[in-house]
């Protein structure tokens, strides 16, 4: 089944903002796909359940949200798993208020979807569909009507536009703030010395005996002859893979880069004072004997800004959209009157 959608990343504190901005359709000329059917809510879908500045919100789109938030309704027999429901239901409620006072915020600024990016929109999701005529089954069929899913959709754009210029333009950072940020916070993007390690481990249990540990060192000791003539990554790592006795052997023994401080300090020791392609000596740890590989090292290294700057820029225009949405939506839930019923 084929569904065409209108994609809108709002994001509130971390959230996405999915309301009616998020509006399958599903084309008609695709096999239908047998999905069972929603139960019926506890409430009828017209039910009033909210009034945000007189305007009534409905059983029937909080149910509507709440399949947005959880994307396994349908194949949860068309219910949100009593587990959740609590919360899904509550996180659902807060959008849709939120989504109406966004919306009737863009209504007093008077603003319109510019004509062009309307029929763009438009355009792109008629293409999905074979014809014209497809189109405007898949629309009444969910939505009543062409003009009633025309008419969410529009509402859905408006309340993106809303939040792009109250929220989303408002989160730019420039390279000034970027570099400061660098300099008041260069310990972070010190990166310490590592070593690209390979393993092969010959186990003991926590309570070995005496004699059991030393049956697992003539094992290890066997081993360090074959690890010590392995001179490539493949030739160790198919070892790690026929002797090793954890969980890394399916991994070829490869634990990738390994950073000091990352490990205990009876491998560090060993492990920091070898040189690229050295296998070690049998190391003695609390679960077992391991046999080690420096495939490669890293000196420690200051991360230059050059380097972080993309980074820090989403962390910190992440902060900014954060911070920008919630004094957006304190200000709105402070102007208006919402009513829960």
């Amino acid at each position: 089944m084929k569904k065409i959608f209108l994609i809108t990343a709002i994001f509130l504190v971390g959230l996405p903002l999915r309301l009616l901005a998020q509006m399958p359709l599903e084309s008609s000329h695709q096999p239908a796909i047998s999905v069972p059917a929603p139960e019926a809510s506890a409430k009828p879908p017209l039910t009033e359940i909210a009034r945000v500045n007189g305007v009534a919100l409905t059983e029937g789109q909080l149910d509507q949200e709440m399949q947005r938030l959880f994307p396994y309704y349908s194949i949860h027999g068309g219910r949100v798993p009593p587990s959740a429901e609590g919360d899904i239901r509550q996180k659902a409620m807060h959008q849709l208020v939120l989504h109406e006072l966004i919306y009737q915020e863009a209504r007093r600024r008077n603003l319109q979807v510019p004509p062009l990016k309307w029929q763009k929109h438009l355009q792109q999701i008629r293409q999905g569909f074979p014809s014209r005529q497809a189109y405007e089954a898949a629309a009444t069929k969910q939505y009543g009507s062409v003009a009633a899913y025309e008419s969410t959709l529009r509402r859905a754009m408006l309340v993106e536009q809303l939040w792009d210029a109250e929220v989303t333009r408002k989160a730019v950072v420039t390279e000034q703030a970027e570099r400061a940020y660098y300099q008041s916070h260069k310990e972070q993007y010190l990166r310490p010395e590592a070593v690209w390690l390979q393993t092969i481990t010959i186990a003991f249990p926590a309570t070995a005996t005496a004699e059991q540990k030393q049956e697992a060192r003539k094992i290890a000791e066997q081993a360090l002859v074959k690890a010590k003539a392995a001179k490539t990554y493949d030739a160790f790592g198919s070892l790690a893979e026929q002797l090793s006795q954890d969980d890394w052997r399916v991994m070829m023994g490869d634990h990738g880069w390994v950073h000091r401080g990352a490990v205990t300090p009876d491998l560090e020791q060993a492990l920091f004072t070898m040189k690229k392609g050295e296998t070690s000596a049998v190391v003695e740890t609390s679960t077992g004997y391991l046999i080690l590989r420096a495939n490669d090292y890293q000196p420690k290294r200051q991360m230059p800004f050059a380097e972080m700057a993309k980074s820090i820029r989403q962390r910190l225009q992440t902060e900014q959209r954060d911070k920008r949405a919630k004094e957006f939506e304190q200000l709105l839930r402070t102007k208006g009157k919402i009513e829960m019923l």
